[in-house]
């Protein structure tokens, strides 16, 4: 029993620390930024995407809560996957996920740094971006207790922000800029969907950190509910006037959208609201996806999938080997990495990661069902698709980062269980 304490995490979680965490894994960089290349490829269609974007996380949501309610164990769609279908489809969900979050945290730390810039321009953006990324880091690394604590004050601010944004722009909204609606087509709205996608990507944290969460059966789906519910009200509300404000064209020319939405509508205490709101946010955003994508890597530790050590727990049970090997990922791609190439790749990979998630959830048997199948048909459809839909050179990308997490497991079987040799004695 001792042992088996040691590799689990304390609940700790309430409904609405839980709420945070996942509102604050939703809101940020997808609102504040991805928005800006959404409109570049789907006019004021992005709208449109937006709720589609809304509709296959929910699907995915509710999949990932009822196998959460199940199996609760950290680790989300990788355990799922485990357990429900096999050791192969557990790791390589769980690799895009490990993809996925620590390239998301490096864009978000991008974007962080663009608000900045905007404020302060003879600041370096990537410099900026790398400072972020560090403290996001550091932050996590000293215990979830902490992080939670500011996620809770950083989510009420987000939330004012956000609809202090709406209030002030829209005056300044004109019908015209919604025409033509959809410039790139049913094409342009699939590609935009498959990037506004990574605004949600934060909707199943709450699962992810089952372990952690006081009565999860309970709790989760509620407090999923409420989250993915609230971003999708605001992220709508927010786009909308973006929208209005600037028109699809100047709206994606902007590094930093919301910003250039308040200069346009003529508010310079907007201005001061949204970047400040920009800066707090984004970061937040980081710091709840690195603090998410950290569980994974430490169930896959466990699971012995990826090396012990990232599954050894420091002071208050905080996985910190994990948490600092991808603070330091996310780093070097907030530092390097394009920053729309980061958001499709993020996006590709949570699409292949709840791709798992639904095939999971329908091998669950009736008894244990707590959602019709068709959702989680529709999130299964709805997942290849849009992973389908990015361009080219993304979808290849996201492909290459799979490969080359199956080529690592091949080798790290070998290394971890060695083959054995007959004696010849």
């Amino acid at each position: 029993m001792a042992g088996l304490n040691a590799t689990r995490l304390r609940p700790q979680l309430g409904f609405f620390a839980a709420v945070s965490t996942g509102l604050a894994a939703i809101l940020g960089a997808g609102i504040f930024a991805v928005i800006a290349p959404a409109a570049g490829v789907a006019g004021p269609a992005l709208l449109i995407a937006l709720a589609l974007a809304a509709f296959v996380a929910l699907c995915n949501a509710l999949s990932s809560t009822q196998l959460a309610a199940v199996l609760p164990r950290t680790g989300g769609t990788y355990e799922f996957g485990r357990r429900m279908l096999g050791p192969w489809w557990g790791y390589s969900a769980g690799w895009m996920f490990l993809v996925a979050n620590t390239v998301g945290p490096g864009a978000i730390a991008l974007a962080f740094g663009e608000y900045f810039s905007a404020v302060w321009p003879g600041v370096p953006v990537r410099a900026i971006a790398i400072g972020a990324a560090l403290s996001m880091t550091l932050l996590n690394a000293v215990g979830i207790r902490r992080s939670v604590r500011v996620t809770e004050v950083v989510v009420i601010f987000s939330v004012v922000t956000l609809l202090a944004v709406v209030v002030l722009a829209l005056p300044a909204v004109h019908a015209s800029n919604f025409e033509p609606v959809a410039p790139g087509g049913v094409l342009g709205i699939l590609q935009a969907t498959a990037l506004l996608f990574f605004a949600y990507t934060g909707y199943s944290r709450i699962a992810t950190l089952v372990e952690e969460v006081k009565d999860p059966k309970r709790t989760i789906p509620r407090a999923t509910g409420w989250a993915l519910g609230g971003a999708t009200a605001l992220y709508l509300l927010v786009a909308g006037v973006a929208v209005g404000v600037l028109g699809a064209t100047r709206l994606a020319q902007s590094g930093s959208p919301l910003e250039a939405t308040m200069v346009a509508a003529g508010s310079a205490a907007g201005v001061a609201l949204v970047v400040a709101g920009a800066l707090s946010t984004t970061f937040n955003e980081g710091l709840s996806d690195l603090l998410g994508v950290s569980r994974v890597a430490f169930a896959m530790g466990r699971g012995s999938d990826l090396p012990k050590p990232l599954a050894h727990l420091g002071p208050d049970q905080n996985p910190w080997v994990a948490v600092v090997t991808v603070g330091v990922v996310a780093t070097v791609v907030a530092a390097f990495a394009p920053f729309t190439l980061a958001i499709a790749v993020s996006s590709f990979g949570t699409l292949l990661y709840y791709t798992v998630t639904n095939l999971s959830a329908l091998r669950l048997p009736p008894e244990q069902r707590l959602f019709p199948r068709v959702l989680a048909v529709a999130g299964l459809v709805g997942c290849v698709g849009l992973a389908l839909s990015l361009a080219p050179l993304e979808v290849a990308v996201g492909l290459g980062l799979l490969g080359a997490g199956i080529a690592f497991r091949l080798v790290w079987l070998r290394v971890r269980d060695p083959p054995l040799v007959e004696s010849t004695a």
